[in-house]
């Protein structure tokens, strides 16, 4: 079985794309590994009813994570990234987005890059987790997941940190970029809450709460590299830092052969901002 789902595993770092791919189907849980969590079942802000999984660390622990994904597959592809967050002492808490998993089904069409409902999930997974759990979280996103966490994380005063693998800083540069750089027409949103979206407007304006801010980046990638990060990063420039994946793209920033080096310094991250 180990064999199977590292086989899956890399596939999945293969196959990431730029625009959304749900799938409906985990072709390995949490229980194939033994793993300490539990099914999740988590109401949307407008009562859509997601799919999570909450784990456990092995102590004694007041540390959450939320992990958000990148629109590519499901939540079931991340089960090593939990387990390296389980290994950092933290309560992991995993969702699918409408239209992915086992959550409410959503019409997808494949040609977004994302949609505007995506923040009533993340919202409600936050407020979820405020009703039940705890009341200071952090967060780690991928792709859209990351530009999520960062905008919706901005907005709540719950989210301390934020880890974000391959952002988009605006669906404008992000389009523009798609289109130069991979030849790929993307669809985005046409009304929506920039506030809640879009990274570089929502860190403007909000994210006073956030102890710190890691941005990851491929050193080879063309959409959204390091001038783009650091860009973001002058926006809160006293507790957002960079950290580039050598010789990477945003589609492999996490593989098996960089997990320890990319663990390692997020690690260090935490470890740099305790907060209050």
């Amino acid at each position: 079985m180990k064999k199977i789902f590292f086989l899956l595993l890399a596939f999945a770092f293969s196959a990431k794309v730029f625009a959304l791919n749900p799938s409906r189907t985990y072709p390995f849980s949490p229980a194939d590994y033994g793993m300490d969590y539990k099914d999740l079942v988590i109401p949307a802000t407008d009562g859509l009813k997601l799919a999570g999984w909450i784990f456990n660390p092995a102590g004694e622990s007041k540390k959450y994570i939320i992990i958000s994904d990148d629109g590519n597959g499901n939540m079931s592809d991340n089960i090593e990234i939990v387990a390296q967050f389980l290994s950092l002492g933290y309560h992991v808490v995993t969702y699918d987005y409408r239209g992915f998993g086992q959550s409410d089904s959503f019409p997808i069409n494949k040609n977004f890059f994302i949609y505007p409902q995506f923040t009533k999930d993340v919202i409600g997974v936050i407020e979820y987790m405020r009703k039940y759990y705890t009341t200071s979280m952090d967060m780690y996103g991928i792709g859209i997941g990351a530009g999520l966490s960062l905008a919706v994380g901005a907005n709540r005063i719950e989210i301390k940190r934020v880890i974000a693998d391959g952002t988009y800083s605006s669906f404008e540069e992000q389009k523009a970029r798609l289109k130069e750089k991979k030849n790929t027409d993307v669809m985005m949103p046409l009304v929506y809450d920039k506030m809640f979206m879009e990274p570089k407007y929502a860190l403007a304006e909000k994210g006073t709460q956030f102890y710190g801010i890691l941005f990851i980046v491929g050193e080879k990638d063309e959409v959204f590299g390091e001038a783009d990060a650091k860009a973001l990063v002058k926006i809160h420039s006293k507790n957002a830092e960079v950290y580039v994946v050598p010789g990477t793209t945003n589609e492999a920033n996490f593989t098996p052969s960089t997990k320890n080096s990319y663990f390692e310094r997020i690690k260090k991250f935490i470890e740099a901002h305790p907060g209050g």
